[in-house]
């Protein structure tokens, strides 16, 4: 049996440069309230997200990969779907 948990998500802000994508987001819902980066690299064809504390989200959201080890899979790189 799969459990499912509502979630909300509202963009804050998004920069793209390179083929690499970065969105922060408040993430709203069962399992959790709070900041969010979201890092997807077109050319590595990779996506993690990093949860991170209200005062250090524009630290990670300019520097995800200083903060990516704290990302929430593990290993750090998960590839996307084609």
């Amino acid at each position: 049996m799969t459990t499912q948990f509502a979630e909300t998500r509202i963009e804050i802000a998004r920069r793209s440069s390179s083929g690499l994508d970065v969105t922060l987001v408040w993430a709203r819902g069962e399992q959790r309230n709070g900041a969010l980066v979201c890092v997807r690299d077109q050319h590595e064809a990779t996506y993690f997200e990093i949860p991170v504390e209200t005062y250090l989200a524009l630290d990670v959201y300019y520097h995800p990969f200083a903060y990516q080890d704290f990302s929430t899979d593990h290993p750090p790189h998960r590839s996307l779907a084609a």
